[in-house]
């Protein structure tokens, strides 16, 4: 897990560290990763303690370090909620963003089409999304509402 602090480590390379911006295949990555105090937040003056719903599971979260960070709110729920729906096999999550072109906290939900019933295949797949979604926020400072991901394809849903 990576901590960071306001005052820079004496004899680390950053530039070197989980903040580096593309791995040994040359594709881009996130910059920073699953981080409770979020370097975004610290860049702009603010207290970068990310509070967490629950204890399920890892932190979840994403950020560039300058213009967004991206946080997975709770754990996945069954999809749709409503018990005369019948069993569906699909959960939905909730991923919370701030990004600084927009000024304020909003909130996106993704439907998990198919994901994996729980554990290690579970935590890849929400990994995995939360990338794509890093990778949208990159490009735009607000996300549609409501997407659908089958483990691969992130798709806006337009209802």
């Amino acid at each position: 897990m990576l901590t960071l602090s306001r005052a820079p480590h004496v004899g680390i390379d950053l530039s070197r560290s989980a903040g580096a911006l593309a791995d040994h295949t040359g594709q881009p990555r996130p910059r920073w990763m699953n981080f409770n105090i979020c370097p975004h937040c610290l860049a702009h003056g603010r207290l970068g303690h990310l509070e967490r719903l629950n204890e399920w599971g890892p932190m979840i979260s994403r950020s560039d370090g300058r213009l967004f960070h991206l946080v997975l709110g709770d754990k996945p729920i069954e999809y749709p909620q409503e018990k005369g729906a019948g069993r569906s096999d699909m959960k939905s999550v909730g991923f919370w963003y701030l990004h600084e072109g927009n000024g304020s906290t909003e909130t996106v939900v993704v439907i998990l089409r198919r994901p994996p019933r729980a554990g290690d295949l579970l935590l890849r797949h929400l990994e995995l999304l939360a990338d794509k979604l890093f990778e949208k926020l990159r490009k735009s400072s607000r996300l549609p509402c409501l997407y659908e991901f089958d483990g691969q394809d992130l798709r806006q849903v337009v209802y």
